[in-house]
């Protein structure tokens, strides 16, 4: 899955590799700061789910495999707010998974975090599916088309609760 821009529902045994878009969208503004802290255990993609709360910083790679989660009581840097079956059948390319990612998580922002993400003081991004992920049926029988939804703070310091319903 690429990436751009909870209370973990899982898929045991599912692993995926995401497109890092949120390359990064703000090259992750410096969370380095996050990484390293005792709690931290990776997150093979697929585990995730709406409400994990995640520590990435500026190493993330452009293709991940696994997402480094956190309670979110604990120090993180983002947070998966919502994740979007793409409605493609067919590989729709990484351009068009951007455009259908942006959409459907600006869509989502404001029901999970309860303002406005023009009004917000937080920036959303996404991961999408890479083709390879997307073709692979050991994920599912039709593949990786999960877009990942995730919130974090606009000056990269590190949040320490859920962002749900705080109408930051």
């Amino acid at each position: 899955m690429t990436a751009t821009d909870s209370c973990a529902t899982s898929r045991p045994g599912r692993l995926a590799t995401r497109r890092s878009a949120f390359v990064l969208v703000t090259a992750l503004a410096s969370l380095a700061a996050c990484s390293g802290d005792d709690g931290v255990t990776a997150v093979d993609l697929g585990e995730e789910g709406v409400g994990t709360c995640l520590v990435l910083d500026d190493s993330v790679e452009a293709e991940i495999t696994e997402l480094p989660d956190v309670a979110c009581t604990e120090p993180h840097s983002h947070e998966i707010y919502a994740v979007i079956d793409s409605a493609a059948d067919t590989y729709p390319g990484f351009d068009a998974l951007e455009d259908e990612a942006q959409v459907a998580c600006l869509e989502a922002f404001e029901a999970y975090v309860g303002i406005s993400a023009f009004d917000s003081n937080l920036f959303y991004s996404w991961m999408v599916p890479t083709l390879a992920s997307w073709e692979d049926t050991s994920i599912g029988e039709r593949g990786d088309r999960e877009i990942l939804c995730v919130v974090g703070t606009k000056d990269g310091e590190p949040l320490t609760q859920t962002v749900k319903d705080t109408g930051w």
